[in-house]
Parts: structure tokens; C-alpha cells; sequence
């Protein structure tokens, strides 16, 4: 802990206002000293709130007396050298002036400045929007110039779009007006003296190649036997339509001629015995069809015409029963049994 260091003066003096004669011991700090020795003059207030001045009647009167010489002095100049008052009164004037000359230069320069940056960026200003419009109305002739140019090429597609249009109907006009001369397309048959037709009838296509055979020996146009051929006039399919609808045995032949296959049909639908052949004339395969679904017993034979394999299928198209495979040779090679329902159960080797 610091310690404060005081110096403590006892002073005995007597308090002229006071009847006490006693001495009085006041206690002084070393800042009231240097005061007191500074002015020989202080003042502090004491224990009950009274302000008392105490005087170092030496120091004091000493630094009285340096003032008066201090204050004399200076009035003592003050008399003796007008001319240097004069003197400085006129500098002061002259500096006065000077600073307020300088000011208003200052002034007139900082507003010479202002008018000078104003008037550029006015003209800064004026130039970006001349700038801005010339940009403008470029842009608005650029614009122009391509809307006109583009206007012209869709007027001039338009013309060719047109002109293209005109002379695909031009030419498809004169490719029916051939067509329609070289067509050959045609029927060729008799009718009854109620303009019935009756016998056969032979619908030939625009190439003059046959395309259908109608027989109307039934002596109803709606009953019929229809035979359909390609279009190098082979024969293609054969069979009986009644009222618009497939009806009885069809044939297919391949482009040899060669019957291919025979479907049974009912009302249009495929409802019994189908039958396909190899190319050498031989079965192939045979089975009922209930639409596109195989029901009932179905047969296979190898090319060489030997039985290949057997087996049911039911309603449903899955297989039933025993299936039985054979080799070309005739002997039996396996046997798979299924359900009622089309599961596989076991199958036999041999």
C-alpha cells in the first residue's frame, strides 16, 4: 500500500478576528505549501465549514509587489511606444485583411471549381444521353431493318410454301387423273334378271391383277364362297362368309399354291378342328381352337409324317393329363402327367 507523504507546517499565528489570543496550529499539505510559498496566500475551510485565508505575509507582499512592477511595466510601454502599437493595430489589420482576401480567393476558386465540375458533368451528362439516344435509335433502326427482313422472308417462304403446295396438287391431281386413266380395277361377273348376281363374280385391283373370287351358287349375295389371292394373283385363302362373317372350313395356301393350314370358324370366331401342313404336303400339326385358345386333343407329326406328341389342353388353354412324346423311330420317349388344373406332377422317361 502506498503511503501519502504530507508535510506539515505548524504555523502560530493569531485570527485577527477573533478576542482569543491563543495560538492556533493549522496543519498545511506540501500543494497548500507550494501555494503558499508560490503567492503567500491561501485559503481553506476548516473543521465546522468556515473558509479562513491564511497569508505568508513575506511571500506575499513579495508577490504583490511583482505584480504592481508587472502591471507598471506594461503600462509603462503602453505610454512610451504608440508607434508599435500603431504598428501592430496595422498588422493586425493587414493580416485581417490578407486572411479575408485569402478566404475570398479561396471562396471565388471553390465556387469557379463547383461551376467548373457542374457545367462538366452537365456536359457529361448531356453527351451519355446523346449517347444513349443515338444507341436508341440504332437499336430502333437495327430492329426495324430485321423485322423488315424478316417479314420479306416469311413473305417469300410463303410464296414458296405456296408455290411447292400448288404444284404437289398440281401433281397429284395429274397422278390420279393417270391413275384413274390406267386403272384397271374392275368386276366381271352375271346377275339375274332382278340384278341379282349370281355365279361367279372376279374383282380385279388398278393393276388389273386378280384380287377375289365371289361365288354366288348359293343364290344369296350373303352366302357366299370367297377366295382371296396376293398381289401376284396366287391363290391366298379360301373359304365361306356368310352374312359378312367367316363361316365353316378356311384354307390357307403358301405362295406355291401348297395348302398351309385350315381353320375352322363359327360366326366369324375360331371355334373347332385347325390343321397345319409342312411344305411337303405332309400334317403338321392338328387340334380344336376355341378362339385363339387350344382345347381338347392336339397332335404333331415329324416332317417324315411318324407321330411326334400328344397331349389335351382344357378349357383354359393349360395342359392336362398324360403328354406323351415319341421318337422318329415310333418308340415312346417320355411321358409328363398334369392335373386337372395344368400343374406339372411328374414326368417318365424311357
Amino acid at each position: 500500500m502506498s503511503k501519502k507523504l504530507y508535510t506539515l507546517i505548524i504555523i502560530s499565528l493569531f485570527v485577527g478576528c477573533s478576542d482569543n489570543k491563543e495560538p492556533v496550529s493549522v496543519h498545511f499539505s506540501k500543494q497548500e505549501m507550494a501555494e503558499l510559498n508560490k503567492t503567500g496566500k491561501i485559503t481553506k475551510v476548516d473543521n465546522n465549514g468556515i473558509e479562513n485565508t491564511y497569508y505568508y505575509d513575506d511571500r506575499f507582499k513579495k508577490n504583490q509587489e511583482d505584480l504592481n512592477k508587472s502591471k507598471n511595466k506594461i503600462a509603462d510601454a503602453k505610454r512610451t511606444n504608440p508607434e508599435k502599437e500603431k504598428a501592430a493595430k496595422e498588422k493586425a489589420e493587414r493580416l485581417a485583411s490578407e486572411k479575408a482576401a485569402k478566404e475570398k480567393a479561396e471562396r471565388l476558386a471553390s465556387e469557379k471549381a463547383a461551376k467548373e465540375k457542374a457545367e462538366r458533368l452537365a456536359s457529361e451528362k448531356a453527351a451519355k444521353e446523346k449517347a444513349e439516344r443515338l444507341a436508341l435509335e440504332k437499336a430502333t433502326a437495327e430492329a426495324k431493318r430485321l423485322a423488315a427482313e424478316k417479314a420479306a422472308a416469311e413473305a417469300a417462304e410463303a410464296k414458296r410454301l405456296a408455290a411447292e403446295k400448288e404444284a404437289a396438287e398440281a401433281e397429284r391431281l395429274a397422278v390420279e387423273k393417270a391413275a384413274a386413266e390406267a386403272d384397271q380395277s374392275r368386276e366381271v361377273g352375271e346377275v339375274d334378271e332382278d340384278g341379282n348376281r349370281i355365279g361367279l363374280w372376279v374383282v380385279y385391283n388398278k393393276e388389273g391383277i386378280k384380287e377375289k373370287e365371289i361365288n354366288y351358287d348359293q343364290g344369296n349375295e350373303n352366302d357366299v364362297v370367297l377366295t382371296i389371292f396376293d398381289e401376284k394373283g396366287n391363290k391366298e385363302k379360301e373359304g365361306k362368309m356368310v352374312d359378312g362373317k367367316e363361316q365353316g372350313v378356311w384354307v390357307t395356301y403358301d405362295d406355291k399354291g401348297q395348302k398351309k393350314e385350315e381353320t375352322t370358324f363359327k360366326d366369324g370366331m375360331e371355334d373347332g378342328m385347325y390343321s397345319l401342313w409342312y411344305e411337303n404336303g405332309l400334317k403338321k400339326a392338328e387340334g380344336p381352337n376355341k378362339g385363339k385358345t387350344r382345347v381338347g386333343t392336339w397332335t404333331w407329326w415329324f416332317e417324315s409324317g411318324e407321330k411326334w406328341k400328344e397331349g389335351n389342353y382344357n378349357d383354359s388353354g393349360k395342359r392336362i393329363g398324360t403328354w406323351s412324346v415319341w421318337k422318329r423311330n415310333g418308340d415312346l420317349k417320355e411321358e409328363s402327367i398334369y392335373s386337372g388344373t395344368g400343374d406339372f406332377i411328374k414326368r417318365n422317361n424311357y
